[in-house]
């Protein structure tokens, strides 16, 4: 429990962000954070944050005063190529498994519930954005690849990261470099990673609500 920034007074802070230990992989050194480890922070700060999956202002408790701050912290122990893909679902997975302590406020006075007192609320999400990573290789006849291993990641000529929700709402579309793409293949990918993303969403809401009938959770 922070104070919102003066300019954010209503809004709550979520912090991103993303450590891949030097176990992952022998291209990772320790204490020094690679390419990858910035670019996926950064990418992982656009669909999550940016793209205002989570309601920043159900995180508000006393405006200009008291906002819940949420920090999210990616390890990665191993890697076996798409990082990022990886990440992005684990980060909006934690988020929607998360449950916040209640909060009552009476006058300037707050109280923060124990669990065994009030039940925890989830989070509010406005929408579940996935990342789907497409590897493209030298040869322009070889097709695309989705979701490529460490082996075909170093193999590409480029990665296209798209990010959208299960609606078809387009979040981000990164592409650092590589093979150049023409709009209609671009378009093409996104077909795919719409399906994809519809698939992700069913599997992540079948799961979480196997655990929480596990855990005598009302789903909300």
């Amino acid at each position: 429990m922070v104070k919102p920034p003066p300019e954010r007074p209503l809004e709550g802070l979520i912090t991103i962000h993303s450590e891949i230990s030097p176990m992952a992989s022998t291209e990772y050194e320790p204490g020094r954070p690679s390419d990858e480890e910035v670019t996926m922070t950064r990418m992982l700060d656009k669909v999550i944050r940016r793209s205002d999956a989570v309601d920043k202002e159900s995180l508000c408790i006393q405006a200009g005063q008291r906002v819940w701050h949420l920090r999210l912290t990616i390890h990665c122990l191993a890697d076996a190529g798409n990082l990022l893909d990886c990440a992005c679902l684990a980060g909006i997975v934690a988020f929607k498994h998360f449950r916040r302590p209640e909060v009552e406020v009476v006058g300037d006075e707050v109280t923060i519930h124990h669990p065994s007192e009030r039940a925890p609320v989830p989070l509010s999400m406005h929408h579940t954005p996935f990342c789907l990573t497409f590897a493209y290789f030298p040869d322009t006849s070889t097709p695309p690849v989705l979701d490529p291993t460490h082996l075909e990641q170093r193999l590409s000529a480029g990665l296209l990261s798209v990010a959208l929700n299960a609606q078809r709402e387009l979040c981000v579309v990164q592409k650092a470099g590589g093979v150049p793409l023409d709009p209609d293949e671009i378009l093409r990918v996104v077909d795919v990673a719409v399906i994809k993303a519809k698939e992700l969403d069913k599997i992540v809401e079948e799961r979480l609500k196997e655990d929480f009938a596990g855990r005598n959770i009302e789903v909300q």
